[in-house]
């Protein structure tokens, strides 16, 4: 055998072994990698599902949802396990936070049974103006006083309202965005709606993992100021994959809502179609 030969074949030994260090790691990696992953996921707690206007009912407990709308300390005892508050506090035109506001906050701080303060429904800045800086007091006091666990909430409707009203002004945690597709305009529910919200909000500052989608599962069809139309359990679902595709995984979601309004019949609770949709999509994502 030649020198020529024997270091050819040398060569050749050496990148087979080589080759076989790298497959392993990256094998090696590819498992860390995926172990991480999976860590990650563990660690992330699952999106809660909020559903506002109960009215004394538990029957949406058995569909899934885990946090409950509540306005009373008494009431907070009557939540079976499993079970959180979105504690209403709500204002149209936030005030600062006040001696009385401080109370309740601090006589709650501590009660496992509250997850969010629910601090204002569609705040509108040309209206209060000083909402932002006002929301800012309630949510810095809120955090001071649970020592981060509780969260502070706000659902916002226009998109002029999304930059004052953003995390980074008015120190809120969790900002729930409403476009409902589905009305008289848009018989076949318009989800473009959603994209459009999601994206205006990021482009004010809306963290992604800020986002609260809020879903549409009432109509005005009983109402006298029909414009909203009740989805139909395709278009409910279609709403729900569209959420998700949009904000996969919130801190929690909102649907409004369960019990009869002035302003919103049907509900949730006058569709036992749309309540298999959304027990089906929190078991299973789909």
């Amino acid at each position: 055998m030649t020198r020529t030969t024997k270091i050819t074949l040398g060569a050749a030994l050496f990148a087979v072994l080589a080759s076989l260090v790298v497959a392993l790691t990256a094998t090696s990696g590819g498992a860390q990698a995926e172990a991480q992953t999976g860590a990650q996921t563990a660690a992330q707690p699952p999106t809660r599902h909020f559903v506002a206007n109960l009215k004394g009912s538990t029957a949406p407990f058995a569909l899934g949802y885990t946090l409950a709308d509540k306005s009373s300390v008494s009431s907070l005892s009557s939540l079976p396990a499993g079970v959180q508050s979105v504690f209403w506090l709500g204002q149209k035109c936030p005030t600062p936070a006040d001696s009385s506001f401080k109370a309740k906050i601090d006589a709650l701080a501590s009660n496992p049974k509250v997850f969010a303060y629910y601090l204002s429904d569609e705040p509108h800045i040309g209206d209060c103006p000083g909402g932002p800086a006002a929301l800012r007091s309630r949510a810095d006091y809120i955090r001071a006083a649970s020592g981060g666990r509780q969260k502070s909430f706000i659902v916002l409707s226009k998109v002029a309202d999304y930059k004052p009203f953003a995390p980074a002004g008015s120190h809120v945690d969790l900002v729930g965005l409403d476009p409902y597709p589905c009305s008289i305009a848009h018989p076949q529910c318009d989800l473009s709606k959603i994209g459009e919200k999601v994206t205006a909000a990021r482009a004010a500052g809306v963290p992604l993992t800020a986002i609260v989608p809020v879903y549409q599962a009432f109509g005005q069809e009983r109402t006298t100021s029909h414009y909203y139309n009740q989805p139909t359990a395709a278009q409910e679902h279609a709403i729900l994959t569209e959420w998700k595709r949009l904000v996969p995984s919130p801190v929690m979601d909102y649907t409004y809502g369960w019990g009869n309004q002035g302003s919103a019949n049907p509900t949730l609770v006058d569709s036992l179609a749309l309540q298999n949709v959304f027990a089906t999509f929190f078991a299973t994502g789909r």
